[in-house]
């Protein structure tokens, strides 16, 4: 394979995947041969791809390798996606980031997420309740996996959900890498403009109880953040609150059905599901190249130099399949010792929500199993669609069926 994709670089993205939500090939390729691999994206634009673990923790912690992504020409996958956004914490380096993030991180804290859990317990048992009720097979994506992650965070953003579904139109097409660009562009527009009419909704309402945009919108009125800032961040709560939970909810799914002894470990003593969620996410992760930095002088690595203004993509699954890490990183094994911390990259800007997901997560699979703990899939594994256009991997569909007797 080395010579024959040597001969290919740079690497096209997206990447063929692997099977069943695994990690594209060439991910372990370029970890093997090329470290820092040149990458075409979609786009036209060439950025570099770091694919070991030490190598991603050096970038993500590395100040000469910028979030801002708001000028013109910075790299983008396909148009001006989410990250063109300015003001955003996504966009944001110290010491403007962490001024804003300071405004919301505490809705995310461990301790302030046990307090969701009721939340997501109560919208797990009423969708679990008409997937009882439904057909059986049923698609588990529209039954279960999409539309919790959305209810969950429409109340904690104490928004409508019928708010969130307007918005997910126009983020799919943001985050779709097979449309035009001017249709990239056109969404991320209405999602500025969907964030704006959200804001000053809220603005009228004064509402006394507070949640992360309430609480930055006090945080403009008072001067510690900009109007811009404000703007951006809710945007990009938007963007992180509710699709990126879809994927790892439906291919943990997947994933955990087919390995069936560990799964029934977990039903048997429910002290297993948050281990169970770690390897989950050091085995998955919803996406594929991550997001581009870019490096504000030159940088050598590994003998190649990435220039001044040159895009740098590091795969949270290139850091947690390094086998100098993860012992046999193809195998599933919920027993492992390590965590999946590197999921959720490093540095400052260290997934806001790492607490949440895995709460989420253990809520959510283990209240599917209890239900429906003779749950299996009702096709093939290999007959299941998974999206292959989006930043996320996810099946697309999920047929899945139970034993309808008493439990």
């Amino acid at each position: 394979m080395s010579m024959d994709v040597e001969r290919m670089l740079p690497l096209q993205y997206p990447f063929t995947p692997g099977p069943l939500g695994t990690p594209p090939p060439v991910l372990d390729w370029a970890r093997k041969h090329h470290p820092v691999c040149p990458v075409r994206l979609p786009s036209g634009t060439q950025v570099w791809m770091i694919s070991r673990r030490s190598d991603i923790a050096q970038v993500l912690t590395d100040p000469r390798f910028s979030r801002d992504l708001v000028y013109q020409g910075a790299p983008r996958f396909v148009g001006e996606d989410f990250t063109s956004m300015a003001g955003g914490i996504f966009n944001l380096d110290p010491p403007d980031h962490t001024r804003v993030r300071h405004v919301i991180s505490r809705f995310y804290t461990r301790a302030e997420v046990e307090t969701y859990r009721p939340m997501v317990e109560r919208h797990a048992a009423r969708l679990l309740d008409a997937m009882a009720d439904g057909p059986n097979p049923a698609d588990l994506v529209p039954a279960y996996a999409a539309p919790l992650p959305l209810a969950v965070s429409s109340e904690i953003l104490r928004v409508p959900v019928e708010q969130r579904e307007t918005y997910l139109a126009y983020f799919r097409t943001q985050t779709n890498l097979a449309v035009p660009p001017e249709e990239v562009a056109a969404a991320t527009q209405a999602v500025i403009a969907f964030t704006s009419e959200v804001i000053e909704a809220k603005r009228r309402e004064g509402a006394a109880e507070q949640g992360p945009i309430e609480a930055l919108i006090q945080a403009e009125a008072a001067g510690q953040i900009s109007e811009q800032e404000l703007q951006g961040t809710v945007a990009y709560l938007f963007v992180t609150g509710s699709e990126p939970l879809v994927s790892p909810l439906g291919t943990g799914v997947v994933t955990l059905l087919l390995h069936g002894g560990q799964l029934k470990e977990c039903i048997k003593d429910p002290d297993l599901w948050p281990k169970a969620v770690e390897e989950v996410l050091r085995y998955h992760h919803n996406g594929v190249l991550g997001m581009p930095r870019v490096a504000t002088e030159d940088v050598t690595l590994h003998g190649v130099t990435m220039r001044k203004g040159d895009g740098v993509c590091t795969p949270m699954l290139g850091a947690t399949w390094d086998p100098e890490h993860y012992r046999n990183p193809a195998k599933f094994n919920i027993h492992r010792r390590t965590d999946a911390a590197a999921t959720f990259g490093a540095g400052p800007h260290f997934c806001l929500g790492a607490a949440l997901t895995r709460m989420f997560l253990h809520t959510a699979y283990q209240a599917l199993f209890a239900r429906f703990p003779t749950l299996f899939l009702a096709v093939p594994e290999d007959d299941i669609p998974w999206e292959l256009d989006l930043f996320f991997t996810k099946p697309a569909v999920l047929p899945v069926a139970w034993d309808p007797g008493p439990h």
